[in-house]
């Protein structure tokens, strides 16, 4: 599962990490070399968050695609792909259709399939 945020990502993950245990990583802009020259309101930024425990692999961002998230565009279903072939393979099954290439390198891709559900596909 994937959630995105508005700011509040770090809060949000020690809150669930205080309820359920568990192992937290939090990376924000600041710890990559994207956040220099940044604000530091924009440098605070969580880039990515992962709780891992006996009940659950949840991952969030407060960075999104869609400008302010809202409930309903907030979760996501994360998809640990072993390749990019594999992640292509599914990219384009999901959107029924041959679209993704091999170019893409991001680490993470965000689909949204023909009902509508956002899908993020990483490669480990």
């Amino acid at each position: 599962m994937h959630l995105s945020f508005n700011g509040n990502c770090r809060q949000a993950f020690n809150y669930y990490k205080a309820c359920f245990g568990g192992a937290l990583t939090v990376q924000t802009l600041a710890d990559t070399p994207h956040g220099a020259g940044m604000s530091r309101e924009m440098r605070a930024a969580v880039v990515w968050a992962t709780l891992n425990n006996e009940y659950f692999s949840l991952a969030g961002t407060d960075l999104t695609d869609e400008g302010r998230i809202v409930s309903g565009n907030n979760v996501s279903i994360l998809v640990r792909c072993r390749s990019f072939a594999e992640r292509i393979r599914l990219i384009n099954k999901l959107i029924r259709r041959n679209f993704c290439s091999a170019e893409n390198t991001s680490p993470l891709v965000n689909v949204i399939d023909m009902y509508h559900i956002s899908w993020i596909l990483s490669v480990d």
